[in-house]
Order: structure tokens, then C-alpha cells, then sequence
């Protein structure tokens, strides 16, 4: 590292990763991630890094930074080099065999938490992940039951490791929605599918495409619906009366949706926008 760095303190250090960085962020978002480094290796907050430039760094620090740049120019998303993310307030574990959670997630989740009042429902998260969403509902309810769901092994061992770090029950379970039902009744169903068409995948950033799991991503383009309709048809025997289901959807999809609710007999369901103002979320109440 000392033929990198002109030395081993801190200001050297910064300027070496604001260089390497300015080739593919903007100042702003390279400063922001600077920030994140020295908080995540070092445990510095912006003040501690502005006020101590010139504290040493072991060479041993100094190799985490670097290989951290070098997954960075390889187009890792930041939340993978780092290995966590905060979601509603909670900080989650992240790996390639989970989706990095979104800010319009966390929008669902509150419009759930804002609606419906149930003190003790029984909550199923289908397509679980990082287990975000299932956690989040049951650290915000902690007497509810709540099941998780997901096709990926992987991405299950890192949700119950996410459950045991935030002190969360939750029930883990690996199945394929599309040929199994999940056991038991519900009060509330949630899912953030796989809703992206394989032809839109030109005009997602490489970032997602190279590194993030592209089974809880993408759908055939022929039926870019498949899991909507195959649970909205679950929901019908799984929910209990009076029960919800809550979505996250394709900013695009609003009129297909209203077309396969029409095709269920669905007359009961309300599109939400997220702060954007795109409709992003589909509430839909059982009688």
C-alpha cells in the first residue's frame, strides 16, 4: 500500500479513495461513501475523519480500504462491500443472494404498519429475501406470527441471521410459491416479487445486473404477472376473512393489474403512490 498511499495517515488516505472514486460517482456521492468506509473499517464519524487527517492508519486498515475500492470500480454495489444496509431503521446483513432493499419497500412496509391495526395478525411474507420485511413487521408487532418464504436456501440462511441479530421470531421457510402452499391462515400477506421483464434489462444500471440475484428480479416477458396472479389466487385460501394482501409493483403495470383483479372478481383494491408520486404499492382487502 505505501507505493498507493503517499502515507499511512488519514487525509492521505481519503485522497486516495476521492481519486479513485471520481472515475464513477459524482463528488456528493463519493464523499457519502468515503463517510460510510471510515465509519464501517474504522468506526469515524464525519468528524472524527475531518478532525483527525493526520492519525495513522495500520497497513492492515489500509488493505480493507483498498480492496473495498477495488470491489467498488468493479461495479459492487456499496451495500455488498460492506456486507449490511439500514431498512426501517434497522441495520440488515446483505450478500449477492439477496435483493439490496429499496426505498420503496420500506414505503410498503409503513403504509402496512399505517393501516392496519391488528395487534396480533398472522403476517406472511412471500419472497422473503433478506427477511427486511418479515423482521421489520414483527419488530414493529412484536406479539404477531410471522412466516417467511423464499425458493433461495442462500437467501433464507442470511434472513434467519438477520432475525437473530435484531432479536426478531420469525419463521423461516424454504418454498416455491409457483408449485407449493404455504401451510396455515393469514391475517396479512405481503410480497415484493420478481416483476421485471427480461427486455428491461437494458435499461438497468450494470450495478444490479452483474450482482444482484436476478431470480428475485426478473420475469418472462410473456407473463410479467406470473406471481401476482398466482398468489392473489393463494390469497383467496390462505387469507382469513376480512384478511389483506399488500404488493409492490411495476411502476408500468397499474392497467394490467386492474385487469387480472377484474379476471379474480377483485373489487376491493386500492393503488398507493410512493414519495415519488409513481404508484408503486397495491393494497387489497379480503372480505
Amino acid at each position: 500500500m505505501n507505493n498507493i498511499i503517499t502515507d499511512n495517515t488519514a487525509g492521505a488516505l481519503r485522497q486516495y479513495l476521492s481519486e479513485g472514486l471520481a472515475a464513477i460517482y459524482d463528488e456528493r456521492e463519493a464523499s457519502n461513501i468515503i463517510s460510510e468506509l471510515f465509519q464501517h473499517f474504522l468506526s469515524w464519524s464525519r468528524s472524527d475523519l475531518a478532525l483527525n487527517q493526520d492519525q495513522k492508519v495500520s497497513e492492515s486498515e489500509l488493505l480493507k480500504f483498498h480492496f473495498a475500492l477495488k470491489k467498488l470500480h468493479s461495479g459492487e454495489p456499496l451495500q455488498y462491500v460492506l456486507g449490511k444496509c439500514f431498512f426501517y431503521g434497522h441495520q440488515f446483513n446483505v450478500n449477492p443472494s439477496v435483493l439490496i432493499p429499496r426505498p420503496e419497500t420500506e414505503e410498503l412496509v409503513d403504509s402496512i404498519l399505517k393501516t392496519e391495526k391488528r395487534t396480533a395478525p398472522a403476517i406472511l411474507d412471500i419472497g422473503t429475501g433478506s427477511g427486511c420485511i418479515a423482521i421489520s413487521l414483527k419488530l414493529a408487532k412484536p406479539i404477531a406470527r410471522v412466516t417467511g418464504i423464499d425458493i433461495s436456501e442462500e437467501a433464507l440462511k442470511t434472513a434467519a441471521e438477520n432475525a437473530a441479530m435484531l432479536d426478531a421470531n420469525v419463521d423461516f421457510r424454504n418454498l416455491n410459491i409457483l408449485n407449493e402452499i404455504p401451510e396455515g391462515k393469514f391475517d396479512i400477506i405481503v410480497s415484493n416479487p420478481p416483476y421485471i421483464p427480461h427486455s428491461d434489462k437494458v435499461e438497468m444500471r450494470s450495478q444490479v445486473l452483474k450482482h444482484e440475484p436476478w431470480v428475485a428480479l426478473f420475469v418472462e416477458d410473456d407473463d410479467a404477472l406470473l406471481f401476482y396472479r398466482r398468489i392473489l389466487q393463494l390469497s383467496k385460501v390462505l387469507l382469513n376473512p376480512g384478511g389483506s394482501l399488500w404488493f409492490e409493483i411495476h411502476e408500468d403495470k397499474k392497467e394490467e393489474l386492474e385487469h387480472l383483479m377484474m379476471a379474480e372478481h377483485i373489487n376491493k383494491a386500492t393503488f398507493i403512490k410512493d414519495m415519488q408520486g409513481k404508484e408503486r404499492m397495491l393494497h387489497i382487502r379480503f372480505e
